[in-house]
């Protein structure tokens, strides 16, 4: 079996993947290609990979290159986890809007920013999955790339690729859901939970005791509208009252961390908006982490510390299960709907829970949402479609369309002029709307 992971030099997400290869998994014989522009970053990635497999006696193959359509052919799973030039690109995005008063909208994936951050992504997702049908037509695309569920739609409309999205923010823990269970005093393993919607705007549907079969959504519910919320640390009474707000509003109970949420909507108060780039580390912690890297490799450190600060997201483990045709569930994928949730069409890219069995994953059927918020689910799912319609196609006219039609911005005279100016500082990158 052979991965190709494109983005290999990220300190956060390349890890993951060689730990789940080698320490986790094993694969003995299979092939792990790591592909990064920054050549001097990735050769020290695959070199601590080298020496972690060659330590474990893993007899996994691992190499780097710079150019992906060297890597390419013989792929079975293409994992993307690259951001074209995104710390920089964000700048130059913040400065536009914080000119014009909409600082606020230099989001990493909903807003202004985050329609801007989907055209640079699928611009260049575009390519690898071109790429991809000439080199490797049959490898199927896990993707990690934000904005993701645009991202995953341009590739399910404007491809032939097989692509499914990673992101596990509606957990807030790297083990599952972790926060939910807490704010009623369970431990993870006592409950189960469903989630599901759009990604970074997920909603909790469904909360059982898993002894017992009792419905504890109610109870949450209950937690949150006039519950004693002493027991939280202080930095949670911010959240506990923007979910508390959006229950009443929506009538559900957001999954995942509000701030992410908040990028779909319009601007609020008691949200945290970013005013630095929202990418892992600065210029200072990245040289640090390529220091340590190249030190592991060279045998001078230890290399667990090369596993410090891992992803949540495991693509490597959904891989396994449809090499291999075995049958399991994932609690969260983003897949097109296919009915999962009646109120959305079917070919709209959601995040659900999946079953798979030979080789295929199947969302599952969701209980319904609250009319007012499938209504918003709809309209923020209508964004994404037209996102990925305008990136491909270069429509700056369908771009100024999105501004009008998308709830995230409300200053839409600014907003159709910062559009003008962004898609010119980016026209370097972005050569079909010229």
């Amino acid at each position: 079996m052979k991965f190709v992971l494109i983005g290999g030099g990220s300190f956060v997400f390349a890890p993951t993947v060689i730990e789940d290869i080698i320490v986790k998994h094993k694969l003995a014989n299979d092939e792990l290609v790591l592909v990064d522009l920054n050549a001097e970053v990735v050769e020290a990635m695959a070199g601590a990979g080298r020496r972690i497999a060659n330590e474990m006696g893993v007899p996994v193959q691992i190499t780097a290159v710079t150019d992906r359509s060297s890597a390419l052919p013989g792929a079975d799973f293409v994992i993307v986890s690259a951001s074209p030039q995104g710390a920089r690109r964000w700048t130059m995005d913040y400065e536009i809007l914080n000119e014009l008063g909409m600082g606020d909208q230099a989001r990493e994936c909903g807003g202004l920013g985050g329609l801007m951050n989907a055209f640079r992504s699928i611009t260049m997702i575009m390519g690898i999955c071109r790429d991809m049908e000439e080199h490797c037509p049959e490898a199927i695309l896990l993707d990690v790339t934000n904005p993701m569920p645009r991202v995953v739609t341009a590739i399910d409309r404007y491809t032939s690729i097989r692509a499914a999205g990673f992101c596990n923010i509606a957990y807030q823990g790297a083990n599952g859901y972790t926060f939910l269970p807490q704010l009623l005093g369970r431990e993870p393993e006592e409950v189960e939970i469903v989630t599901g919607g759009l990604n970074h705007f997920a909603w909790v549907l469904a909360i059982k005791d898993r002894l017992t079969g009792d419905d504890l959504l109610p109870v949450l519910k209950s937690y949150l509208q006039e519950g004693d919320w002493s027991a939280q640390s202080g930095g949670k009474h911010r959240e506990l009252h923007v979910m508390r707000r959006w229950l009443e509003i929506y009538g559900a109970i957001a999954a995942g961390a509000v701030d992410h949420h908040a990028e779909y909507l319009p601007k609020q108060a008691d949200i945290h908006y970013t005013t630095t780039p929202p990418y892992h580390g600065s210029e200072e912690e990245r040289k640090r982490r390529l220091e340590e890297l190249q030190s592991i490799a060279k045998g001078e450190r230890d290399w667990d510390d090369l596993f410090t600060h891992g992803s949540w997201e495991h693509p490597v483990d959904l891989a396994l299960v449809l090499h291999h045709g075995d049958t399991q569930s994932l609690e969260i994928l983003n897949v097109r709907n296919s009915g999962a949730i009646r109120q959305l069409p079917d070919e709209r890219i959601v995040e659900v829970p999946v079953s798979i069995s030979d080789g295929v994953w199947t969302p599952i059927a969701l209980p319904e949402f609250p009319h007012v918020l499938a209504e918003l689910c709809k309209t923020i799912s209508d964004v994404h479609e037209l996102t990925a319609e305008a990136a491909v196609k270069g429509d700056a006219s369908l771009a100024h369309r999105i501004v009008d039609l998308d709830p995230a911005i409300t200053d839409k005279k600014n907003a159709h002029i910062a559009l003008d100016r962004m898609l010119s500082v980016h026209a370097d990158m972005l050569p079909q709307f010229q």
